[in-house]
């Protein structure tokens, strides 16, 4: 065998993946290992350990990982003007609209999260995005709720979509303009890198807690394309189930919320690159058509009578706010 050295370690280690544990001893190659070779192996492992070639793997003892390497960002060669052409949903019927696009700005690799209470329009949002920007950017739409328990298209989806009648899905030649996948988890897997990929919807049921890390690994397989992942809220919560890791990684962040009997709330959470003031403002809208279009939206701001409460009085005489009716919000233009 011949005598082991740093060298020989070195190019050993070149055939060992990144995120792989392996024990020092599985550099021997299956030879003999004496008392004498092993304190060898031990000191060229601990002086790479210092040259931060390797690391413990801080499981158990002589298990070690590469520390991958990282070439430094030329920073300075980013196309800073590369604001992407992306359109916000409107109502069709009456001209309403968010106005998203004068408040931010959407750039590659961006992270939209739709954090809404159930059957509020989360997935009313999410469709009508992929029909504004369907002629922008190639589209995949991922989400089971989008087939039937056999697999097969839903009745249902495919009813909503024909009641979009201003989008067109369909190209000229007769193949549609966007690709449906039935993914109910690992959504990372099965993201489009440089494409729209919306997902409808993440959930990781008892273990919300890997929920940036899913965020993040997503994010980082979209390369120069767009995700829109939704995530569900409690009614009254700030943030969808996992709590503040579900922002960690968002460059927007929208909330939704019921707004009294039959509208919502949309409210501007996080934003990386504002063009105006946008956190904290909120939008109210209507669901239409069967859950298919967007009607009436215009922004709120909170009852100056009540400070968005909801109710005045005092502590033993509270009454229902006779100015914003209890929604604790009145139309801006009011």
């Amino acid at each position: 065998m011949q005598e082991l050295n740093k060298n020989i370690v070195r190019v050993w280690l070149q055939d060992i993946d990144d995120n792989k544990e392996f024990h020092y001893k599985a550099v021997l190659l299956g030879q003999i290992s004496t008392p004498a070779i092993d304190n060898r192996l031990r000191k060229i492992f601990h002086d790479l350990s210092k040259e931060r070639i390797i690391k413990s793997s801080g499981k158990r003892d002589g298990w070690y990982k590469k520390i991958k390497r990282v070439e430094p960002i030329r920073w300075w060669e980013a196309d800073e003007d590369n604001v992407l052409d992306f359109g916000f949903p409107r109502g069709y019927d009456d001209g309403s609209a968010f106005g998203f696009e004068d408040l931010f700005e959407i750039f590659p690799g961006d992270l939209i999260i739709i954090s809404g209470t159930s059957n509020y329009g989360k997935t009313a949002i999410a469709v009508n995005i992929m029909a504004e920007n369907i002629d922008r950017f190639k589209c995949v739409l991922m989400g089971s709720e989008y087939t039937a328990a056999d697999g097969k298209i839903s009745p249902k989806f495919k009813r909503r979509l024909n009641r979009m009648t201003w989008a067109k899905w369909m190209n000229e030649n007769g193949t549609p303009k966007f690709t449906l996948l039935p993914i109910g988890s690992d959504f990372e897997d099965y993201v489009q890198a440089d494409q729209l990929n919306i997902i409808d919807w993440i959930t990781l049921p008892g273990e919300y807690y890997l929920i940036d890390s899913v965020l993040k690994s997503i994010k980082d397989r979209v390369g120069n394309g767009i995700v829109v992942a939704v995530i569900q809220k409690k009614r009254g919560e700030e943030w969808g189930e996992g709590g503040e890791r579900t922002e960690r990684y968002a460059d927007v962040y929208l909330r939704i919320d019921p707004f009294g009997q039959f509208e919502s709330l949309i409210t501007v959470g996080k934003v990386k690159a504002p063009k105006s003031k946008a956190t904290g403002r909120s939008w109210a809208f209507k669901i239409v058509d069967y859950g298919a279009n967007l009607h009436s939206i215009r922004e709120m701001v909170k009852c100056p009578k009540c400070w968005g409460k909801g109710y005045t009085g005092s502590t033993n005489n509270y009454k229902k706010c006779d100015v914003c009716e209890g929604k604790k919000f009145i139309n801006k233009e009011d």
